[in-house]
């Protein structure tokens, strides 16, 4: 947690999401309907550092976080001056913890962790509350929030609520939202 410290908020950006299974296509890159959000993405991500934000942080899960540091690694290719900083909400037994880590997944997720510029881990292992955790860190270290909220429970939605209690801007990627339960 000590280097996240060393973010600048004002510069940075967070991103919060379902796992693959409430994703188009199941995130799959290929998928047709995952293509248009691929492209809403990095229209969201170059407006963003159009925005001056340079520092992306993403938590690490199999789902929208993979996908969302696939395309800051495809956008740092344009714009070196972007750093991806990968925010594990805990160390050992990562991949093993939930039925979202595919070989796919596990496969995309290492592509990702080999590039990205830091990584740092909330703690050393699993722990009630971690995720929660985890998703504070993100926000509280960013001015803005990208997100794929569907409107249903979970743990995007505390992300979201918590983007909204610290005002920070947020840009919902997901055309297709359900009834929030908290509006």
């Amino acid at each position: 947690m000590e280097l996240l410290r060393e973010v600048d908020p004002a510069r940075a950006i967070c991103f919060s999401g379902h796992r693959p299974d409430r994703l188009p296509g199941k995130g799959e890159a290929e998928a047709p309907d995952m293509q248009p959000l691929t492209a809403a993405l990095r229209q969201a991500l170059i407006a963003a550092v159009g925005r001056g934000k340079t520092t992306m942080l993403h938590g690490c899960m199999a789902g929208w976080d993979i996908i969302c540091a696939e395309q800051v690694l495809w956008l740092k290719r344009q714009c070196p001056q972007v750093r991806l900083i990968s925010v594990a909400p805990y160390h050992a037994g990562f991949f093993s913890r939930e039925d979202c880590w595919t070989p796919d997944w596990i496969g995309r997720a290492r592509e990702v962790f080999c590039q990205h510029d830091t990584g740092i881990k909330i703690a050393g292992h699993y722990r009630p509350g971690i995720y929660y955790e985890r998703n504070r860190a993100l926000v509280d270290h960013a001015s803005e929030l990208i997100c794929y909220w569907d409107g249903g429970s979970g743990g995007t939605e505390y992300t979201v609520e918590r983007a909204k209690e610290n005002a920070l801007p947020i840009y919902n990627l997901c055309t297709k939202q359900k009834k929030s339960r908290r509006t």
